[in-house]
């Protein structure tokens, strides 16, 4: 019962996503592109590049809370060793 449930729901959504992009190639075709403005030729390199500064948006908020981590952890030392 639930696997029919889950066939017939991708059945769905595999559908929509043919609608929403019909092509099969990885460009899309010439009057799409026209119509939507779309770039003649996508780049992994630009997928890549937003890939990679995403990670490194990511490697830095996480040291910044590292270290935040570790003064809030000093703060309540002192804090304790005061009272």
């Amino acid at each position: 019962m639930l696997f029919n449930l889950r066939v017939f729901l991708w059945s769905i959504v595999s559908e929509l996503e043919y609608r929403l992009y019909p092509w099969t190639e990885e460009n899309p075709p010439e009057d799409v592109a026209k119509k939507y403005n779309l770039p003649e030729q996508t780049s992994n390199n630009l997928y890549y590049d937003w890939i990679q500064s995403h990670d490194q948006k990511i490697s830095r908020l996480q040291e910044e809370m590292i270290w935040i981590q570790k003064e809030i952890h000093k703060l309540n030392i002192e804090l304790n060793t005061h009272d």
